[in-house]
């Protein structure tokens, strides 16, 4: 049966917390290692936690893209979702607390609900992707680590450099791991992407031509690629063959510092 990706970011976090409550673990701590798939202590466990936490993060700043009366209606249980995600005032290794205990049938519902309506409201953006096609973003970020890499000092600062290759790498990262949290992170970490890119792209010396022209094809890449996740379209695609609108003069973000290419 194939897994179901999650749409949103607290589409993922409610399944995660399903599999923690769900699991039948003694304590949180076996409850958290069992959802998230990796050893307690470990720099991975660490990590795919922290990005849990980022998973409400994100949900709580979508919430509040919606109507006051429903952002008001949702913000009462920000509480409680945090709560479940951290548990401050207990202990993960007390077994007379087991998983189950983690959060409650009404939280998680409520959540649910939450997660249900900013797809139907937001679909079709970065927050809700209409898209779950990640091939082209994939080999779009495996271009881009090797097109850093090539990327001569003189022409780019490394340290610059090397922070946009971490930020792709930790996009990877997210494609790898879409089952656990979802499109919606890795669509709005894409988006970070793309603006890391332009700021870096204006930092160019311009004097390898070469380098300029893939940074520009690059881009545009790159572009096509996230918006054909979050929109489940190829118009964008279309609209950059084109060279058309809108689209043109993003095409021109780099452009004015690489120079015009083929």
């Amino acid at each position: 049966m194939e897994t179901q990706i999650p749409g949103t970011s607290a589409h993922g976090l409610h399944e995660i917390l399903v599999q923690v409550w769900e699991s039948g673990a003694k304590d949180f701590r076996s409850g958290w290692v069992e959802a998230l798939g990796v050893e307690w202590g470990s720099s991975e466990f660490a990590r795919r936690h922290a990005e849990v936490a980022g998973l409400l993060a994100e949900t709580i700043q979508h919430l509040h893209a919606l109507p006051e009366a429903q952002r008001n209606r949702y913000s009462r249980y920000f509480p409680q979702w945090w709560t479940s995600v951290v548990q401050p005032d207990l202990s993960w290794v007390d077994s007379g607390r087991p998983a189950r205990s983690l959060v409650t049938q009404e939280t998680l519902d409520h959540l649910a609900s939450a997660a249900d309506l900013l797809q139907s409201v937001l679909g079709g953006t970065c927050s809700a992707p209409a898209g779950s096609n990640l091939d082209s973003l994939r080999e779009s970020c495996d271009s881009w680590i090797e097109l850093l890499a090539q990327t001569p000092d003189d022409e780019l600062a490394p340290a610059m450099r090397d922070e946009i290759a971490a930020q792709i790498r930790h996009l990877l990262w997210l494609i790898d791991n879409a089952s656990l949290f979802g499109t919606a992170r890795i669509s709005r970490e894409a988006t970070s992407v793309i603006g890391s890119i332009a700021q870096a792209s204006t930092g160019l010396t311009g004097q390898d031509l070469e380098t300029g022209g893939r940074w520009r094809r690059g881009f545009v890449a790159f572009v096509a690629a996230s918006a054909l996740l979050a929109t489940g379209t190829t118009q964008l695609q279309t609209a950059i063959e084109a060279g058309s609108g809108v689209v043109k003069e993003i095409t021109q973000v780099v452009e004015g510092v690489t120079g015009p290419t083929e």
